[in-house]
Protein backbone atom coordinates (compact mmCIF):
# COMPACT_ATOMS: atom_id res chain seq x y z
CA UNK A 1 0.00 0.00 0.00
CA UNK A 2 2.69 2.35 0.76
CA UNK A 3 4.26 1.55 -2.47
CA UNK A 4 1.02 2.51 -4.34
CA UNK A 5 1.05 5.82 -2.36
CA UNK A 6 4.89 6.36 -3.15
CA UNK A 7 4.05 5.51 -6.84
CA UNK A 8 0.59 8.30 -6.79
CA UNK A 9 2.88 11.00 -5.31
CA UNK A 10 5.84 10.34 -7.68
CA UNK A 11 3.47 10.64 -10.74
CA UNK A 12 1.46 13.51 -9.37
CA UNK A 13 4.86 15.33 -8.98
CA UNK A 14 5.63 14.48 -12.74
CA UNK A 15 2.82 15.98 -13.85
CA UNK A 16 3.47 19.33 -11.96
CA UNK A 17 6.61 19.62 -13.32
CA UNK A 18 5.80 19.53 -16.70
CA UNK A 19 2.77 22.20 -15.96
CA UNK A 20 3.06 25.33 -17.44
CA UNK A 21 3.33 27.24 -14.11
CA UNK A 22 3.78 30.91 -15.98
CA UNK A 23 2.00 33.97 -14.86
CA UNK A 24 0.37 33.67 -17.83
CA UNK A 25 -1.45 30.45 -17.35
CA UNK A 26 -2.31 31.09 -13.91
CA UNK A 27 -4.37 34.40 -15.04
CA UNK A 28 -6.06 31.89 -17.74
CA UNK A 29 -7.60 29.85 -15.39
CA UNK A 30 -7.97 32.37 -12.52
CA UNK A 31 -10.17 33.48 -15.35
CA UNK A 32 -12.45 31.10 -16.25
CA UNK A 33 -13.65 31.30 -12.46
CA UNK A 34 -14.71 35.15 -12.76
CA UNK A 35 -17.29 36.98 -14.10
CA UNK A 36 -20.65 35.17 -12.99
CA UNK A 37 -23.68 36.78 -10.59
CA UNK A 38 -23.09 35.40 -7.15
CA UNK A 39 -26.47 34.83 -6.53
CA UNK A 40 -25.92 32.95 -2.99
CA UNK A 41 -24.43 36.07 -1.69
CA UNK A 42 -27.46 37.48 -2.84
CA UNK A 43 -29.88 35.18 -1.47
CA UNK A 44 -27.87 35.07 2.31
CA UNK A 45 -27.51 39.01 2.02
CA UNK A 46 -31.74 39.47 1.77
CA UNK A 47 -32.07 36.89 3.30
CA UNK A 48 -30.54 37.25 7.01
CA UNK A 49 -31.64 40.75 7.10
CA UNK A 50 -35.13 39.32 6.28
CA UNK A 51 -34.72 36.97 9.35
CA UNK A 52 -33.31 40.13 11.65
CA UNK A 53 -36.68 41.42 10.92
CA UNK A 54 -38.37 38.68 11.87
CA UNK A 55 -36.69 37.74 15.18
CA UNK A 56 -37.24 41.23 15.96
CA UNK A 57 -41.36 40.99 15.01
CA UNK A 58 -41.71 37.79 17.02
CA UNK A 59 -39.70 38.65 20.46
CA UNK A 60 -42.05 42.61 20.03
CA UNK A 61 -45.27 40.31 19.32
CA UNK A 62 -44.22 37.66 22.70
CA UNK A 63 -43.40 34.61 19.77
CA UNK A 64 -40.02 34.64 21.14
CA UNK A 65 -38.56 35.34 24.29
CA UNK A 66 -35.88 37.70 24.46
CA UNK A 67 -33.00 35.71 25.26
CA UNK A 68 -33.76 33.47 22.49
CA UNK A 69 -33.64 36.32 19.84
CA UNK A 70 -30.43 37.37 21.69
CA UNK A 71 -28.60 34.17 20.99
CA UNK A 72 -30.52 33.45 17.52
CA UNK A 73 -29.20 36.90 16.20
CA UNK A 74 -25.93 36.64 17.61
CA UNK A 75 -25.57 33.78 15.46
CA UNK A 76 -27.32 35.06 12.35
CA UNK A 77 -25.68 38.34 12.64
CA UNK A 78 -22.11 36.80 11.67
CA UNK A 79 -23.68 36.18 8.41
CA UNK A 80 -24.35 39.93 7.52
CA UNK A 81 -20.55 41.35 6.19
CA UNK A 82 -20.26 38.34 3.68
CA UNK A 83 -22.60 39.89 1.16
CA UNK A 84 -21.33 43.06 1.73
CA UNK A 85 -18.00 41.96 0.87
CA UNK A 86 -19.07 40.03 -2.38
CA UNK A 87 -20.66 43.68 -3.60
CA UNK A 88 -17.22 45.06 -2.24
CA UNK A 89 -15.57 43.41 -4.96
CA UNK A 90 -18.09 43.31 -7.61
CA UNK A 91 -19.36 40.00 -7.16
CA UNK A 92 -23.08 40.21 -6.48
CA UNK A 93 -23.43 41.59 -10.52
CA UNK A 94 -20.76 39.81 -12.21
CA UNK A 95 -20.00 41.06 -15.76
CA UNK A 96 -23.03 42.55 -15.61
CA UNK A 97 -22.98 46.39 -15.43
CA UNK A 98 -26.01 47.39 -15.51
CA UNK A 99 -26.65 44.93 -12.24
CA UNK A 100 -24.04 47.33 -10.33
CA UNK A 101 -26.73 48.45 -8.19
CA UNK A 102 -26.87 44.96 -6.67
CA UNK A 103 -23.57 45.71 -5.23
CA UNK A 104 -24.06 48.67 -3.02
CA UNK A 105 -28.04 48.02 -2.38
CA UNK A 106 -27.52 44.06 -1.50
CA UNK A 107 -24.90 45.15 0.49
CA UNK A 108 -26.26 48.18 2.66
CA UNK A 109 -29.35 45.96 3.42
CA UNK A 110 -27.17 42.98 4.67
CA UNK A 111 -25.79 45.40 6.79
CA UNK A 112 -28.26 46.46 8.64
CA UNK A 113 -27.54 43.80 11.64
CA UNK A 114 -24.09 45.50 11.87
CA UNK A 115 -25.36 49.17 11.53
CA UNK A 116 -22.64 49.63 9.07
CA UNK A 117 -21.95 51.68 5.85
CA UNK A 118 -21.31 49.09 2.79
CA UNK A 119 -19.12 52.25 1.35
CA UNK A 120 -16.89 52.80 4.29
CA UNK A 121 -16.49 49.47 4.64
CA UNK A 122 -15.86 48.77 0.82
CA UNK A 123 -12.89 51.71 0.75
CA UNK A 124 -11.60 50.51 3.78
CA UNK A 125 -11.22 47.29 2.51
CA UNK A 126 -9.91 48.05 -0.69
CA UNK A 127 -7.09 49.74 1.00
CA UNK A 128 -6.47 46.48 2.85
CA UNK A 129 -5.88 44.47 -0.13
CA UNK A 130 -3.81 46.90 -1.88
CA UNK A 131 -1.64 47.40 1.49
CA UNK A 132 -2.40 44.29 3.37
CA UNK A 133 0.16 43.43 6.37
CA UNK A 134 1.93 46.96 5.79
CA UNK A 135 1.70 48.66 9.09
CA UNK A 136 1.42 52.07 7.39
CA UNK A 137 -1.25 51.40 5.48
CA UNK A 138 -3.53 48.31 6.44
CA UNK A 139 -6.33 49.41 7.84
CA UNK A 140 -6.69 46.33 9.56
CA UNK A 141 -3.36 45.73 10.90
CA UNK A 142 -4.04 46.50 14.57
CA UNK A 143 -6.36 43.66 14.69
CA UNK A 144 -4.33 41.48 12.49
CA UNK A 145 -1.22 41.10 14.17
CA UNK A 146 -2.22 40.73 17.88
CA UNK A 147 -0.83 38.52 20.27
CA UNK A 148 -4.11 36.37 20.03
CA UNK A 149 -7.09 36.37 18.88
CA UNK A 150 -8.70 37.84 22.04
CA UNK A 151 -6.77 41.08 21.52
CA UNK A 152 -7.70 40.90 18.10
CA UNK A 153 -11.58 40.27 18.62
CA UNK A 154 -11.30 43.35 21.09
CA UNK A 155 -9.17 45.98 18.43
CA UNK A 156 -11.32 45.72 15.73
CA UNK A 157 -13.99 47.56 17.32
CA UNK A 158 -11.30 50.29 16.77
CA UNK A 159 -12.24 50.30 13.29
CA UNK A 160 -15.99 50.47 13.51
CA UNK A 161 -15.73 52.29 16.54
CA UNK A 162 -12.90 55.06 17.74
CA UNK A 163 -10.38 54.98 15.52
CA UNK A 164 -7.01 54.55 16.96
CA UNK A 165 -4.05 56.97 16.12
CA UNK A 166 -2.33 54.47 13.35
CA UNK A 167 -5.87 54.22 11.34
CA UNK A 168 -6.63 57.61 12.20
CA UNK A 169 -3.52 59.05 10.06
CA UNK A 170 -4.20 56.55 7.32
CA UNK A 171 -7.72 58.08 7.08
CA UNK A 172 -7.02 61.36 7.11
CA UNK A 173 -3.96 60.63 4.38
CA UNK A 174 -6.40 59.21 1.63
CA UNK A 175 -8.81 61.52 2.49
CA UNK A 176 -6.30 64.50 1.37
CA UNK A 177 -5.15 62.54 -1.57
CA UNK A 178 -8.17 60.11 -2.63
CA UNK A 179 -10.83 62.10 -4.19
CA UNK A 180 -12.67 58.88 -4.21
CA UNK A 181 -11.85 57.88 -1.28
CA UNK A 182 -13.18 61.45 0.44
CA UNK A 183 -16.40 61.11 -1.46
CA UNK A 184 -17.29 57.61 -0.58
CA UNK A 185 -16.02 58.74 2.98
CA UNK A 186 -19.28 61.79 3.46
CA UNK A 187 -21.88 59.23 1.49
CA UNK A 188 -20.90 56.61 4.19
CA UNK A 189 -20.71 58.87 7.23
CA UNK A 190 -24.32 59.87 6.34
CA UNK A 191 -25.49 56.16 6.34
CA UNK A 192 -23.51 55.45 9.76
CA UNK A 193 -25.49 58.85 11.27
CA UNK A 194 -28.89 57.69 10.29
CA UNK A 195 -27.92 54.12 11.58
CA UNK A 196 -26.89 56.22 14.94
CA UNK A 197 -30.11 57.71 15.17
CA UNK A 198 -31.92 54.91 14.32
CA UNK A 199 -30.44 52.76 16.93
CA UNK A 200 -31.14 56.39 19.27
CA UNK A 201 -35.12 55.82 18.55
CA UNK A 202 -35.16 52.24 18.77
CA UNK A 203 -33.33 52.21 22.44
CA UNK A 204 -35.86 54.92 23.90
CA UNK A 205 -38.80 52.92 22.92
CA UNK A 206 -37.29 49.46 23.24
CA UNK A 207 -33.90 49.72 25.52
CA UNK A 208 -33.33 46.30 26.76
CA UNK A 209 -34.75 44.90 23.09
CA UNK A 210 -32.06 46.80 21.07
CA UNK A 211 -29.37 46.12 23.59
CA UNK A 212 -30.07 42.26 23.15
CA UNK A 213 -30.97 42.26 19.35
CA UNK A 214 -28.87 44.66 18.38
CA UNK A 215 -26.30 46.35 20.14
CA UNK A 216 -24.82 43.00 22.00
CA UNK A 217 -25.61 40.72 18.87
CA UNK A 218 -23.16 43.12 16.17
CA UNK A 219 -20.70 43.34 19.16
CA UNK A 220 -20.18 40.21 19.32
CA UNK A 221 -20.34 38.90 15.20
CA UNK A 222 -17.60 42.23 14.93
CA UNK A 223 -15.23 40.51 16.88
CA UNK A 224 -15.49 37.02 15.26
CA UNK A 225 -15.33 38.68 11.83
CA UNK A 226 -11.97 40.35 12.50
CA UNK A 227 -10.76 37.08 14.08
CA UNK A 228 -11.52 34.92 11.16
CA UNK A 229 -11.43 37.31 8.29
CA UNK A 230 -7.92 39.49 9.58
CA UNK A 231 -6.69 37.51 12.23
CA UNK A 232 -6.45 33.85 11.07
CA UNK A 233 -5.31 34.54 7.50
CA UNK A 234 -2.71 37.32 7.89
CA UNK A 235 -1.30 37.24 11.71
CA UNK A 236 2.50 37.18 11.67
CA UNK A 237 2.46 37.13 7.59
CA UNK A 238 4.62 40.06 5.67
CA UNK A 239 3.84 42.31 2.90
CA UNK A 240 3.37 39.70 -0.84
CA UNK A 241 1.07 39.30 -2.80
CA UNK A 242 2.03 35.41 -2.35
CA UNK A 243 2.98 35.41 1.43
CA UNK A 244 0.19 37.97 3.04
CA UNK A 245 -1.90 35.17 3.22
CA UNK A 246 -1.77 31.84 5.08
CA UNK A 247 -4.02 28.67 4.54
CA UNK A 248 -4.83 27.57 7.64
CA UNK A 249 -7.70 25.14 9.89
CA UNK A 250 -9.63 25.36 12.92
CA UNK A 251 -11.44 22.21 12.34
CA UNK A 252 -14.92 24.14 12.13
CA UNK A 253 -17.05 23.96 8.91
CA UNK A 254 -17.55 26.07 6.44
CA UNK A 255 -21.16 27.19 7.33
CA UNK A 256 -19.74 28.88 10.50
CA UNK A 257 -16.53 30.19 9.64
CA UNK A 258 -17.28 31.01 5.75
CA UNK A 259 -14.09 29.04 4.17
CA UNK A 260 -11.68 31.86 6.03
CA UNK A 261 -9.22 28.73 5.70
CA UNK A 262 -9.23 29.28 1.96
CA UNK A 263 -8.64 33.29 2.47
CA UNK A 264 -5.51 33.09 0.31
CA UNK A 265 -7.59 32.22 -2.84
CA UNK A 266 -9.37 35.55 -2.34
CA UNK A 267 -6.18 38.06 -1.94
CA UNK A 268 -4.86 36.17 -5.31
CA UNK A 269 -7.69 36.80 -6.92
CA UNK A 270 -10.30 38.97 -5.21
CA UNK A 271 -12.74 38.94 -8.91
CA UNK A 272 -13.47 34.93 -8.19
CA UNK A 273 -16.34 34.66 -5.82
CA UNK A 274 -16.38 33.13 -2.57
CA UNK A 275 -18.50 29.99 -3.63
CA UNK A 276 -16.36 29.07 -6.70
CA UNK A 277 -12.86 29.53 -4.30
CA UNK A 278 -12.65 25.84 -3.72
CA UNK A 279 -12.77 24.73 -7.51
CA UNK A 280 -10.47 27.65 -7.99
CA UNK A 281 -8.05 26.36 -5.53
CA UNK A 282 -8.03 22.63 -7.04
CA UNK A 283 -7.09 24.23 -10.34
CA UNK A 284 -5.01 26.63 -9.24
CA UNK A 285 -3.08 24.48 -6.08
CA UNK A 286 0.11 23.86 -8.22
CA UNK A 287 0.82 27.26 -9.22
CA UNK A 288 0.01 28.03 -5.44
CA UNK A 289 2.35 25.72 -4.02
CA UNK A 290 5.33 26.90 -6.42
CA UNK A 291 4.53 30.39 -5.77
CA UNK A 292 4.97 29.60 -1.76
CA UNK A 293 1.72 30.48 -0.68
CA UNK A 294 2.13 29.41 3.56
CA UNK A 295 0.04 26.87 3.87
CA UNK A 296 -1.01 25.59 -0.10
CA UNK A 297 1.52 22.94 -0.29
CA UNK A 298 -1.03 21.07 2.15
CA UNK A 299 -3.85 21.67 0.73
CA UNK A 300 -5.92 18.41 -0.02
CA UNK A 301 -6.09 17.28 -3.83
CA UNK A 302 -9.77 18.01 -3.42
CA UNK A 303 -11.63 20.50 -1.41
CA UNK A 304 -15.05 19.47 -0.24
CA UNK A 305 -18.01 21.90 1.03
CA UNK A 306 -16.48 21.87 4.36
CA UNK A 307 -13.05 23.11 3.05
CA UNK A 308 -9.97 22.61 5.46
CA UNK A 309 -11.44 21.22 8.67
CA UNK A 310 -8.04 20.06 8.76
CA UNK A 311 -4.74 20.73 6.44
CA UNK A 312 -2.87 17.56 4.93
CA UNK A 313 -0.39 16.47 6.87
CA UNK A 314 2.94 16.41 5.31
Amino acid sequence: MDQLVEQKNLFQNHQEENLDLSLEAEKKIARSFMGRIEWEMIAIGLTQCLFWFGVWAMVLNGFMPLWAGCLTLIISTTFAYLPSHAGQHGHLSGNKKHLDWLNFWVGQISLIPLAQSHEILKITHLKHHAHTNDPNNDPDYNHTHTSGWFKSALAVHLQTGTRDERLNNMIEKWTETDPEFKAASERGGMVLVGFYILQIVAAINFPLETLLLWWLPRKLATSYLGVIFSHMPHKGLPVGRHSDTRFWSNGIVRFFNHSMQIHAMHHMYPKICHHDEPKAIEALRPFMVARGIPGADRIPERITNNPLTKLKTV
